[in-house]
């Protein structure tokens, strides 16, 4: 950086040297204007000095934060891999690993040997083994997995291990950079890291939850890693990729993480709401276009929380307690905020007049 910004210096004053001799002729009726103009243009060059050394200065500053960040967190981080009978390798993927090995990765989320992954990347594990950051593996118990969510809870019989902290849900803004960490395509690329920012907040990749966008790499054995901000916490899970489009990355958001284990410790497992309505997405919202509109009833189901009297089919369901339902997506993360039990509000319209239902959410079967 140092012989960068000398450079720089002896390169302006090559370009100003000319100028100068310039300013030196004897022209005494441009006398006056030259040296005008030497001086605008020195001040010029004197600001764009500043403001690029200010940028170099910032940049290495920021690659010596995310050093920093990545020797810490590195040691929270984990290689999964088990044996799957029936698992395959996609063809297009490279991979020295043997066709029949699952693998992905973890971060450890508490000092007594708890990890946090990806269901995907456990389910139908035979056994499975975590290696640390030291090289150290341990055979792990899986304590619960949640299909729905894509999440699982391992633990190894090791103590004192670093977890990570994680994030408040309102620190996390698009454009924050991020690092992820994992174990792409084979154990030889272990604790790889990639930088990125948030591209993008609340994405519906599917109807189950929304997403985190990053165009951080993710790549096939980096799910179930963690994705971390410049303060080193934890703001998602990598989870997804889109293998034919570059910077199209997904994790699972701190919320959901954070959701997924304050169930697990209080119930040992997730408790999710159920209406016992059945509902459809519009076509604005199955194309991702921006809508007011709610989604449709289409079956009441018998145990469900409104009668067939107060609620029929083609009905809208537009808010649960004020929070809009534009999208399944919508709708499941508005019923995280609650637990079976819970007295909630449910706006419906017919014939676009809105009505209120007072409903008890119960325990999804």
């Amino acid at each position: 950086m140092k012989k960068f910004i000398v450079f720089l210096m002896i390169f302006v004053l090559i370009l100003i040297q000319p100028l100068a001799g310039f300013a030196e002729s004897p022209s005494v009726a441009t006398e006056t204007s030259n040296e005008a103009s030497i001086e605008v243009l020195s001040n010029d060059l004197e600001g764009l000095i500043k403001n690029i050394i200010k940028e170099m200065l910032q940049m290495e500053k920021e690659d010596g934060q995310i050093t920093k960040v990545i020797d810490e967190i590195n040691q929270s981080v984990v290689a999964i891999i088990g044996n799957n009978k029936t698992y395959r390798q996609q063809d297009h993927v490279y991979t020295k690993m043997p066709s029949n090995l699952q693998h992905g990765s973890g971060v450890i989320i508490s000092s007594d040997g708890k990890i946090i992954t990806n269901n995907h990347v456990v389910k139908d594990m035979e056994e499975i083994y975590v290696v640390m950051y030291d090289g150290k593996a341990y055979q792990a118990q899986l304590l619960y997995r949640d299909e729905e969510i894509d999440l699982a809870l391992i633990k190894i019989n090791r103590s004192n291990v670093k977890p990570v902290k994680l994030e408040a849900p309102d620190n996390v803004k698009v454009g924050n950079t991020v690092i992820a960490i994992g174990t792409p395509l084979y154990f030889g690329y272990r604790n790889s890291a990639s930088r990125g920012i948030i591209s993008g907040l609340n994405r519906p990749v599917d109807e189950t939850y929304t997403y985190l966008q990053t165009d951080a790499s993710v790549n096939p054995g980096n799910s179930g890693g963690p994705l971390v901000n410049m303060d080193g916490k934890l703001v998602g899970i990598n989870t997804l990729g889109y293998v034919y489009y570059s910077g199209m990355n997904f994790a699972i958001p701190v919320e959901n993480v954070s959701y997924f284990l304050d169930h697990y410790h209080q119930f040992g497992r997730i408790r999710r709401c159920y209406t016992g309505i059945q509902f459809e997405e519009n076509w604005a919202a199955m194309l991702g276009i921006p809508t007011n509109q709610g989604l449709r009833v289409v079956t009441l189901r018998q145990d469900a929380v409104v009668a067939s009297s107060q609620v029929q089919e083609g009905d809208m369901l537009e808010a649960i307690d004020g929070i809009k339902t534009s999208s399944i997506a919508a709708y499941n993360e508005a019923l995280k905020q609650y637990l079976p039990g819970n007295q909630v509000t449910l706006t419906f319209s017919r014939n676009n007049k809105p009505f209120d239902i007072n409903v008890t959410l119960k325990d999804r079967p």
